[in-house]
């Protein structure tokens, strides 16, 4: 196969090539102040999210790698004649980070048109483009000199066309032929040998292009992953344009409050806890657009269940949310996808990965003494503490308590006693969740048990007879026989914790 040299006719098409790649500059910068454009409206409010899948389309790229391959040409070319060929370099790198621009835009623009975006990051969109485009106009300014031949004495660049020189060897035939398979292997070697040389010779330039290539895909991978598709963690922060939100935890179980199963069936709960934030006043929240995805199916929220789990906060079931709160979301899932990948959806744009816990399953067994402190923020509470410093065994106590009325302060005492049943005086040091009470946590997730002559009760008789201005702790009807008792201890069984508080 014969072939000439092309230096000859890249030589005597110089100008020609370089109108080609202004026009491309053209068309491109024209693309990127379009979408530039449409940032501004969309920020100041005249163009709607409608309008940003206008300007989504992939006809820059033939533009773009069009004018990269026509650079790398000229730069060749340039090196072969000894002449200067930074321009070029430059002009690879520059168009190479247009590419990754107008992805990220592209990006944006489609987040727009299908969810939400915040604020900020529209306006880094927007100053990245601005800047983007006054690159784009000094390119076109430097092509359009070599474009027109334009001799400016700083440059030369006429003299530099002169000076490029065809001669005979830019157009010499050359003859590739194919051999037997020793010749190839021979020619295989040569090739080898002479791609090393030529590797040597060009190793600045090659390095140029391969780290450019390599900072192209690392960086589209990064801005695909980090901005226009990224994925949340827990404990991460996202945002629509009237929320700010966390996921705080996630859990999966089947049974309530009270430790009991609550679906027979092949079903359990995964419940998520979310910090909810609005930007501007009082907002309502809209449940629906927070979709469970696990493999192929999708889960909306389900309140009906809400009250079964009001150990692990508040269910959100629409009420208005005012400054920052923490709401629980409860979804209904088969079994067979308790052990899958779970991601949480909001507008089928913002995608935050679960860890859930298993809170069926006993993690945690302490065992503490009278004084010592249970800390509540490491169970499915979250938050809070319990510690009795004093108990007390009687039929019957004396309370005295004050009171004002007309101004005027009073003192009286009650008689806190019960039919067959002795009383249980604790002093308690408490930290809870909002709403639950000292005898909220123990009625709910406490048993009394003590022994007798070596055998273990559980006290039968568990009242309330707190007076209602009492805060320091709680008075409860109990078992009589318990004051004959050699050991009394609480048991705790809060979902997935266990804690045994040794009074005696």
């Amino acid at each position: 196969m014969v072939f000439k040299k092309p230096y000859g006719f890249l030589i005597r098409k110089f100008k020609l090539i370089h109108l080609i790649l202004l026009f491309l500059y053209i068309y491109l910068v024209i693309k990127v102040s379009n979408i530039l454009s449409f940032y501004n409206n969309f920020i100041n409010g005249v163009a709607g999210k409608i309008d940003a899948i206008k300007y989504v389309n992939n006809s820059y790229l033939i533009a773009i790698w069009l004018s990269i391959f026509i650079s790398i040409v000229i730069y060749l070319l340039m090196r072969y004649k000894k002449k200067p060929r930074l321009l070029y370099i430059v002009l690879i790198g520059l168009y190479l980070l247009v590419y990754i621009m107008i992805n990220v835009s592209y990006g944006g623009l489609q987040t727009i048109y299908i969810s939400v975006i915040d604020t900020k990051t529209l306006i880094l969109y927007r100053d990245l483009l601005r800047i983007l485009i006054i690159f784009q106009y000094v390119s076109i300014g430097l092509v359009l000199v070599r474009a027109l031949g334009f001799d400016i004495k700083k440059f030369n660049f006429v003299q530099d066309l002169q000076e490029l020189n065809i001669d005979v060897s830019d157009e010499e035939e050359v003859e590739l032929s194919i051999g037997s398979s020793n010749t190839l292997r021979r020619n295989a070697h040569r090739g080898l040998r002479e791609f090393k040389y030529y590797y040597f010779e060009n190793k600045a330039f090659i390095n140029i292009i391969l780290v450019a290539i390599v900072i192209v895909l690392l960086g589209s991978f990064f801005i695909n992953r980090e901005f226009i598709n990224k994925e949340y963690k827990q404990g991460e922060d996202f945002s629509s344009d009237k929320f700010y939100f966390n996921v705080a935890d996630s859990f999966i179980t089947n049974k309530d409050y009270n430790n009991s199963i609550i679906n027979v069936d092949e079903t359990s709960y995964v419940v998520v806890k979310m910090n909810i934030a609005s930007k501007e006043g009082k907002a309502t929240f809209n449940k629906a657009n927070l979709i469970l995805k696990i493999g192929n199916n999708s889960y909306t929220a389900d309140v009906t269940s809400a009250p079964r789990f009001a150990d692990l906060g508040t269910v959100y079931v629409g009420q208005e949310i005012n400054g920052g709160v923490a709401y629980l979301f409860i979804y209904n899932i088969s079994n067979a996808d308790e052990n899958k990948k779970m991601k949480l959806l909001y507008s089928d744009s913002i995608v935050v990965n679960l860890s859930p816990v298993y809170l069926d399953k006993n993690s945690n067994s302490d065992s503490y003494k009278l004084g010592e402190n249970i800390d509540l923020s490491n169970s499915s509470f979250g938050y809070g503490h319990f510690k009795v410093s004093k108990y007390e065994i009687k039929d019957e106590f004396s309370y005295s308590y004050d009171y004002v009325i007309n101004d005027k302060s009073y003192s009286s005492s009650l008689k806190i006693s019960s039919d067959q049943s002795s009383i249980l005086h604790l002093v308690i040091d408490s930290e809870y969740l909002s709403g639950f009470s000292n005898y909220d946590i123990l009625s709910k997730y406490a048993k009394l048990k003590y022994k007798v002559n070596d055998i273990e009760y559980i006290s039968s008789s568990f009242s309330d007879k707190t007076p209602g201005t009492y805060v320091d702790g709680v008075y409860l009807a109990v078992d009589s026989k318990i004051k004959d008792a050699s050991n009394i201890w609480l048991e705790f069984n809060i979902r997935n914790n266990q804690y045994r508080y040794v009074l005696k």
